[in-house]
C-alpha cells in the first residue's frame, strides 16, 4: 500500500514516515509541504515523492493528514475525486469542516479519531466505566501538551469529554474558570489546558468526592505511539467500504 503524507515536514509526518519502514505491508511514497518547503525537502527522502499541491500526487493508496484542520476540505476533494481512503488525526476542525469530513465519508472510508493511541482508547473505556460507577461525583479533566500546539482543549481532551457525556447527557462544559468564575456546579466538567515545554501528550480525568479522589491518567512518552495508530488505521482501511471509522472499529 502506497501512502501519502500530509504534514510531511511535521513532528507527526516525519514520525509516521520513520516508523512506516517497520511495516512490510505498506510505503510512504510521497510527502505534502507547504509550498515554502519544498527546496528543503525535495529529492531528499530516498524513493519519496515530494509535493506541496495533493493534485500532484501519482500513487497513492491512502492519504494520512496530520496538517491542519484549514487543509481538510482541498484533502477529502482529492479523496473523493481519486476515491481513496483517508486516515485524519488533524483536529480543531469546525462545524463546517465537521460536515465536509461527514459528507465526504458517504463516498470514501475515512478514519477520524482525535487520538491514534491504543492507550487513549482504553481510557476512554475506562472513563466510561467510571462515570457509570461514581456518578455524583465532581469531574475534571487536565490535558498537558508542548508549546507549539495550536489548539486548546486538546482533541484528545474532548474524546474525554464525550466519553463522560455518554454517560452523564446533562454536563455543563466549562472551558478553564477565569477571575470571577461563581462556584462549582454539580454537573459541571471543567477542562484544564497546560501549554509548555516539550510534553508528547498527557490527559488525567479525576473523579473527585468529599472524602476521596481517583485519578486516571494517560501519558505519551513518544510521538511514536499516534504514528503508529495511525499507520495500522491506513492497512484497516483497505478494501473498506466508505464509512466513517474510528478507534473503536479498529480494536
Amino acid at each position: 500500500m502506497n501512502i501519502l503524507i500530509c504534514g510531511f515536514a511535521g513532528k507527526m509526518g516525519q514520525t509516521i514516515y520513520n516508523l512506516s519502514k517497520r511495516y512490510k505491508n505498506l510505503t510512504v511514497t510521497e510527502g505534502l509541504v507547504l509550498p515554502e518547503m519544498l527546496n528543503d525537502y525535495k529529492d531528499k527522502y530516498e524513493g519519496v515523492s515530494i509535493i506541496s499541491n495533493i493534485n500532484e500526487s501519482k500513487n497513492a493508496d491512502c492519504v494520512i493528514d496530520f496538517s491542519f484542520h484549514t487543509v481538510t476540505k482541498e484533502v477529502l476533494d482529492f479523496c473523493v475525486a481519486k476515491k481513496i481512503p483517508l486516515v485524519l488525526g488533524t483536529t480543531g476542525h469546525t462545524e463546517e469542516e465537521l460536515k465536509f469530513i461527514s459528507e465526504a465519508s458517504k463516498k470514501v472510508a475515512i478514519f477520524k479519531s482525535n487520538n491514534m493511541s491504543v492507550g487513549v482508547h482504553i481510557l476512554n473505556e475506562l472513563i466510561r466505566e467510571a462515570t457509570k460507577r461514581l456518578y455524583d461525583w465532581d469531574i475534571e479533566i487536565i490535558e498537558k501538551h508542548h508549546n507549539m500546539k495550536a489548539d486548546a482543549p486538546s482533541g484528545t481532551a474532548r474524546m474525554m469529554l464525550e466519553s463522560v457525556k455518554d454517560v452523564k447527557k446533562d454536563i455543563n462544559v466549562v472551558i478553564g474558570r477565569n477571575e470571577g468564575y461563581s462556584k462549582r456546579q454539580p454537573n459541571e466538567v471543567t477542562v484544564h489546558s497546560i501549554r509548555g515545554g516539550g510534553y508528547v501528550g498527557e490527559h488525567e480525568i479525576e473523579f473527585i468526592s468529599d472524602s476521596e479522589v481517583i485519578k486516571i491518567t494517560h501519558e505519551a512518552f513518544s510521538k511514536e505511539v499516534f504514528a503508529d495508530g495511525a499507520l495500522k488505521a491506513s492497512l484497516f482501511l483497505k478494501d473498506k467500504q466508505a464509512g466513517l471509522y474510528n478507534m473503536k472499529n479498529l480494536f
